[in-house]
């Protein structure tokens, strides 16, 4: 099992985030452990705030954003809507453990 990596109980109440280049999405919050390498996770929604208005001016494809990096947006976590994921080295190249859902959408790519 040279890939796998071992979970705890300490990893309860954090999130993991997923890293796709330059976009970031919450996949979830850690609930609870079910064996060595699999947490039981609850989905976290994700919803812009519309109270930041994202600036677009002529130029790339379409156009470009001059705050994009001003971007707010709103967590919920649903503990109706569970699913288990297996942590494994793999698995953490493209996902990360943190303390706070992040999610970020690169509108100039």
């Amino acid at each position: 099992m040279a890939n796998s990596v071992t979970t705890n109980s300490d990893m309860v109440g954090k999130y993991i985030n997923t890293y796709l280049w330059s976009d970031v999405n919450p996949l979830g919050k850690i609930i609870g452990v079910k064996s060595k390498t699999q947490l039981i996770l609850a989905r976290v929604n994700v919803t812009r705030d519309e109270s930041v208005k994202m600036e677009f001016i002529p130029g790339g494809f379409s156009a470009h954003c001059a705050n994009n990096h001003a971007q707010k947006w709103i967590y919920s976590v649903d503990e109706s809507d569970t699913f288990t994921v297996r942590i494994s080295k793999g698995f953490l190249k493209r996902n990360r453990i943190d303390d706070n859902p992040y999610h970020f959408y690169d509108f100039n790519f």
